[in-house]
């Protein structure tokens, strides 16, 4: 098995990717999706990281977040998996594993790199041909930046 070396404390805005086990398409219940969101609101929360986008696939889910020196991504993404996997076999009476044990992290080093990201998991739902524009995606934070007239304006 191989070592992932992940570099903590970088001080930059990451983009975070995790499956579901088996690639089950979990998050087609809108309840299901409404409790994901609560619980990677609440982690971000309880972990003072800021997470500034968002999208819940039928599958998956992508985060960019934004975590201080003193914080952990990889506490964040514990607490929101394992918060999860907890309430959704309670919930559906089953017992396993419900996400896939790694989860995909990438340092966003430049604005740039920041910006494509964001641009990366809005549009995610457009390219899997679920929607035709980003903001008519219920489970992304697109419908919150993108529909709102001063969130383009401000700044």
């Amino acid at each position: 098995m191989s070592v992932w070396r992940r570099l903590h404390n970088h001080g930059f805005p990451s983009l975070v990717t995790s499956n579901v086990a088996g690639r089950k398409p979990i998050f087609r219940v809108t309840e299901t999706c409404k409790r994901m969101l609560d619980i990677l609101r609440a982690a971000a929360s309880d972990e003072k990281v800021e997470l500034v986008a968002w999208v819940i696939m039928p599958d998956h889910f992508h985060a960019v977040v934004a975590v201080p020196g003193e914080r952990s991504l990889g506490r964040f993404v514990q607490l929101a998996k394992g918060r999860f996997a907890r309430e959704y076999n309670l919930s559906s009476g089953r017992q396993g594993s419900v996400w896939q044990d790694r989860y995909h992290e990438r340092a966003l080093r430049s604005d740039e790199e920041l910006f494509t990201a964001i641009e990366y998991v809005h549009l995610n739902p457009v390219k899997a041909g679920i929607v035709g524009r980003e903001t008519e995606y219920e489970w992304s934070s697109a419908r919150q930046v993108l529909a709102s007239p001063s969130a383009l304006s401000s700044g």
